[in-house]
């Protein structure tokens, strides 16, 4: 959402293609917002630093602008709270005119020798993969558990630094505190910077082929008074627009690595209830005919408002939001072909809510041919969990042998939930339960052969007991844990690939500006490498498990790690 008749034309602005604004502090009187004025220089700043004499900026300045302008009008919050809103905004919109939104694909042509994508089908190739999780969507989660909170509910998941009930609290909270600008701002810093060049290379270092990227349905939004989803702006529910430029630029750069990726549509509209996964809804709306558009009961018993016509139901918006996703991936430029193996159309449907089985199957099916109409063969993948997975593999034949194409199943293997919870299962139980328990999990996939991905798995037990992974006894026992789950993943026929949750963790990771750091920071002391070391969730973290020395490279051989382990 834009405040004020006339802030579209500053905050919305097509990423796609080069702007020819001039670079020029837009909006506000000198009055209303000194940091305007030509003669104003913040404390600590020398005078270069503001405009010249004809009101153009410096690009020499360009960075130092920038923490200035976030700082002064940061700091001009306090100042303006008693005064008009439009004055206020017009003061906090202002630092946004010092950058140019651009999108670049790369100068340069990629190598051939990292561009070699694996081929990918059913039958041939086998995808080592890990998500990109917290990413494009940030799973961020409160301080505090309610009476109300599933089980994946969890504080400082996964994140250390922020808490919220979940992303769009989180955007919420931005624009309420500071501004409109700062929350954009925000997440475009985590955007950018959560996911840097390094961790890529470690990432493609550890043999994986493929990503899963977990999106959100307003990534396909345009704002509300805008005309495209790579603009920057507000999506009708409050979630920030613009993520398709970055999730472009990370598939150039996944090309380069010779990686491939799933998109994943990990958040439709109230997903789930409950549970943070974009939202903190309620009720599962997302898969729900009988539920009208209109402002949403929030877990809380508050609502999250929309500006959304209220014309249809929310299952509408969530078809329409994978047949938005189908249609980009089907566009992408001629240099992209081959980067996106396989879109997937919903992640754990009504997560902890039962009596939505039937429902979900419609969605399925009505979000199948709107998909198939821009993707007619690229494979396809369906999630779903219990209460609401009532003969799946039936299912998924029928639509296959109703002309949906290529079907794989998303099946998800946790150790973490292998037992009730406040009971610590024995390490000698959990290699057991992983070598010979896990297949036994997605077995009615195999009998009715319906091809599967492990989508996720990772190495967390007993409900995220802490583990000291500095203990020598554990690295050795969390090792053997690493090679056992992917011996048996690699080794069924039936499965695919297989990808670990996460690549890394947020601890330590900021993205909101501040006159330091303009670009967020990872606070020191922490990296995507090491968390902190009271962080209770290092071990879903592939990358600080690579640092500790219990992930191996994926493509590795792991067999026989299991022929010693007792049924």
């Amino acid at each position: 959402m834009l405040i004020g008749p006339d802030l579209s034309q500053h905050l919305l602005t097509d990423i796609g293609t080069q702007t020819q604004q001039e670079s020029t502090f837009l909006g506000g009187t000198d009055a209303e917002c000194p940091a305007n004025s030509k003669s104003f220089s913040p404390p600590g700043y020398a005078q270069s630093a503001s405009l010249d004499a004809s009101n153009e900026f410096n690009p020499r300045n360009k960075q130092i602008a920038v923490a200035v302008m976030i700082t002064v009008c940061s700091l001009l919050t306090l100042q303006l709270l008693f005064a008009s809103d439009n004055a206020v905004t017009r003061c906090l919109y202002s630092f946004k005119n010092v950058e140019e939104y651009t999108f670049e694909r790369p100068a340069t042509p990629l190598p051939k020798t990292h561009t070699e994508l694996p081929q990918f089908t059913a039958e041939t190739g086998y995808l080592y993969g890990t998500s990109l999780g917290g990413w494009l969507v940030m799973e961020i989660n409160p301080v505090q558990r309610t009476l109300q909170s599933g089980l994946d509910v969890r504080p400082q998941w996964m994140f250390d630094q922020l808490s919220a009930s979940s992303e769009l609290d989180f955007v919420s909270g931005l624009r309420e505190a500071v501004s409109d600008g700062y929350a954009i701002h925000t997440m475009r810093n985590h955007w950018s910077g959560y996911l840097p060049d390094d961790v890529l290379d470690a990432m493609a270092g550890l043999g994986i082929n493929a990503v899963r990227i977990p999106v959100g349905y307003w990534i396909v939004d345009a704002p509300v008074g805008g005309s495209s989803p790579l603009e920057y702006g507000f999506n009708p529910e409050g979630f920030v627009t613009g993520g398709l430029n970055h999730l472009s630029q990370m598939l150039y750069k996944l090309k380069a690595r010779g990686v491939v990726a799933l998109l994943d549509m990990h958040a439709l509209p109230c997903n789930s209830a409950c549970v943070s996964d974009g939202m903190n809804c309620a009720a599962p709306l997302a898969y729900d005919d009988k539920a009208p558009i209109g402002d949403i009961k929030r877990c809380d018993g508050q609502v999250y408002p929309t500006l959304r016509r209220r014309e249809g139901h929310w299952r509408d918006v969530s078809v329409e939001a994978v047949s938005k996703l189908a249609a980009w991936v089907r566009d992408l430029p001629d240099d992209l072909a081959g980067v996106v193996v396989a879109v997937q159309l919903a992640n754990e449907p009504a997560l902890n809510s039962g009596g939505f089985d039937a429902m979900i199957k419609e969605f399925y099916t009505e979000a199948l041919h709107a998909a198939r109409e821009n993707l007619p063969s690229l494979p396809l993948v369906l999630s779903f969990i219990p209460p609401n997975d009532y003969a799946v593999p039936a299912f998924l034949n029928s639509l296959m042998a109703g002309g949906g194409g290529q079907l794989l199943a998303d099946h998800h293997w946790y150790l973490n939930w292998a037992g009730p919870e406040g009971v610590i299962l024995s390490w000698a139980d959990l290699h057991r339960r992983a070598c010979h328990e896990a297949a036994a999990s997605w077995s009615v996939y195999s009998a009715a052969s319906v091809k599967l991905l492990i989508g996720e798995w990772s190495l967390a037990a007993n409900h995220d007991a802490p583990l000291d992974i500095t203990d020598p006894q554990i690295i050795s026992e969390l090792r053997q844990l690493f090679r056992e789950q992917l011996e048996v993943y690699t080794s069924d026929p039936n499965v695919i690939g297989s990808f670990y949750w996460t690549l890394r963790m947020g601890s330590g990771w900021d993205p909101r500006p501040t006159e330091e750091s303009p670009g967020g920071q990872q606070v020191h002391g922490s990296s995507a490498y090491r968390s902190f070391a009271s962080y209770p969730f290092r071990v879903w973290s592939l990358l600080e498990m690579q640092a500790a020395g219990v992930a191996l490279p994926l493509n590795s051989s792991f067999e026989g790690t299991c022929s010693f382990v007792p049924p």
